[in-house]
């Protein structure tokens, strides 16, 4: 049989013999939570790295990274990154300082910058996270005054 006839068969398999290959090919039982889809995928992977060879180090790095992202926003995480054309606004020592969010930085007072952070570090005057100064990140974020341009 060749590596397609293979993968065909992977998809007329039944659990148990799902089950099976994935012991005969990976020397382990199946993670109990993997779903038989995703066992698929990654047995059709496995029978076709002879021919086209295994992820390097630094793919392995990236696609891990990526699981990362995913379980942070299923922990229930706001994404700190804001659009182009998002309006932020923040009172600090009684004053209210407002930011546009451009397609490659901010816009504060008529002043452009490289980020968030640098435009809070420039209202502070100290080292400041932009993302948290702006809330952000917040879990509050139903209190702040974020809203999109137009």
């Amino acid at each position: 049989m060749d590596i397609e006839e293979n993968i065909v068969a992977l998809e007329e398999m039944k659990p148990t013999e799902l089950r099976t290959a994935w012991r005969n090919t990976f020397g382990t039982p199946a993670p109990p939570a993997l779903g038989f889809a995703l066992m698929r995928r990654a047995l059709a992977a496995r029978l076709q790295e002879p021919g086209v060879g295994k992820l390097t180090q630094a793919e392995l790095r990236q696609l891990g990274a990526l699981g990362r992202k995913d379980e942070r926003r299923q922990e229930g995480r706001v994404s700190t990154e804001a659009k182009p054309g998002t309006w932020l606004s923040r009172t600090w020592h009684e004053e209210v300082h407002e930011v546009v969010v451009l397609e490659s930085g901010c816009e504060y007072r008529g002043q452009t910058f490289g980020s968030l952070s640098a435009v809070a570090s420039h209202i502070t005057g100290a080292k400041w996270s932009g993302p948290r100064f702006f809330g952000l990140n917040s879990p509050r974020l139903g209190e702040l005054k974020v809203a999109a341009n137009g």
